[in-house]
C-alpha cells in the first residue's frame, strides 16, 4: 500500500514537472494584460522612478559594505522601503551616500540584478516565446509543439537579466536625482507593508526612507486615457 502511495504521488510530481513549462507560459500569457499597463504607468511617473532609483542604489552601497546580505526593497511616491535591515541608522547613512554618488553621476548604481523587474521580463519573454512557438506550430506545423515550449521557457530565463537591465534603465528608474534630498528615516509600520499578519514581522526589519523632491518637471503622471498630469 505504501509503495502505491509513493508510485502515485511520484506520478504527480512527474506530470507537474511535465506540464510546468505550458503552465509557465500560459500565466506569461495571461500576465501580458497586467504588466505593459504597470510599466507604462511606472514610466509616466517620475517621482516613483527616481523613488526606485534611490532605493536600487541604497540597496546596493549597503551591499558593498557588507556583502552577502539579503535585502529587499520597494518604492511608492513619497520615498522606499529596505526590508533586512538591522537599524535605522545604516539605511540613512547608505541612503545619503547612494544619493550623493548618483548625483555625482554614478548612474549604474540606479540598476540591480535582482530588481522584481527582472520576473516581469522573463514573463514577457515567456509570453512572446510561447505565442511565437503556438503561431510556428498551427500555422506553419513545424517542431515539436511540447519540446520547442521548454525551449522558449529556457531562453526566456536566460535572456530575462539583459531585458531586466535594460526595462530599469528607460522604463522603471530614473537616476536624475539633481533635485532631490533624503528626508527623514524612520522605521516602517505593519499597515505599510500591506502584508497582514505578516507585516507585523516584516515590520520589525523594515526601515522607510522618505524622499522630497524640489524638481516641478518630476511631479508628472501618465494617465490610462494617455493625458499627462502635473
Amino acid at each position: 500500500m505504501a509503495l502505491l502511495v509513493v508510485l502515485f504521488i511520484a506520478f504527480f510530481v512527474v506530470l507537474f514537472l511535465f506540464l510546468l513549462p505550458i503552465l509557465f507560459s500560459l500565466q506569461a500569457v495571461g500576465n501580458l494584460f497586467v504588466y505593459p499597463r504597470q510599466l507604462r504607468a511606472i514610466f509616466g511617473n517620475k517621482i516613483l522612478r527616481r523613488n526606485h532609483a534611490l532605493e536600487h542604489a541604497t540597496i546596493v552601497v549597503m551591499m558593498e559594505r557588507e556583502p552577502g546580505r539579503k535585502l529587499n526593497g520597494f518604492s511608492t511616491d513619497d520615498g522606499f522601503f529596505v526590508q533586512g535591515v538591522r537599524s535605522i541608522s545604516e539605511v540613512e547613512s547608505a541612503a545619503k551616500e547612494a544619493m550623493r554618488r548618483l548625483q555625482n553621476g554614478e548612474k549604474r548604481l540606479a540598476i540591480h540584478r535582482n530588481c522584481g523587474t527582472t520576473i516581469v521580463a522573463a514573463n514577457l519573454l515567456a509570453a512572446v516565446f510561447f505565442l511565437v512557438t503556438l503561431g510556428s506550430f498551427l500555422y506553419l506545423g513545424v517542431g515539436n509543439f511540447y519540446l520547442m515550449i521548454l525551449g522558449s521557457v529556457v531562453l526566456a530565463f536566460a535572456l530575462r537579466i539583459p531585458l531586466s537591465l535594460i526595462l530599469q534603465r528607460f522604463v522603471t528608474t530614473d537616476a536624475d536625482l539633481t533635485n532631490a534630498e533624503v528626508g527623514w528615516v524612520e522605521p516602517a509600520q505593519p499597515g505599510d507593508l500591506k502584508s497582514g499578519i505578516f507585516g507585523l514581522l516584516l515590520a520589525a526589519s523594515t526601515v522607510r526612507v522618505r524622499i522630497f523632491h524640489t524638481d516641478p518637471e518630476a511631479v508628472e503622471i501618465l494617465r490610462d486615457d494617455g493625458a499627462i498630469v502635473r
